[in-house]
């Protein structure tokens, strides 16, 4: 298992707590449990990780998310950090 992955934004959902963030063509095997990467609103990035986040979706750039932990399809997955290469 794997604690990254990397493709394009396939969707954002923004509630009261967290964006979760859906990548595209992703194996399954690196897919959390509900297919949603979780950017908790209380990570003291927040702000600047979710500009990342929608600046890559609207380009159509790559995005790369770092979990806190191993990616599982049985687990829920918490965004450490971001990467975008330009």
């Amino acid at each position: 298992m794997a604690n990254s992955v990397k493709g394009l934004v396939d969707r954002l959902f923004v509630s009261s707590d967290n964006t979760n963030i859906r990548l595209q063509a992703i194996p399954a095997a690196q897919s959390p449990a509900d297919g949603y990467f979780a950017l908790e609103v209380g990570h003291t990035n927040y702000q600047a990780l979710y500009s990342l986040a929608l600046s890559a979706a609207i380009n159509r750039y790559p995005l790369l998310i770092k979990t806190h932990g191993e990616i599982s399809p049985n687990a829920k997955a918490l965004i450490q950090y971001m990467v975008v290469d330009w």
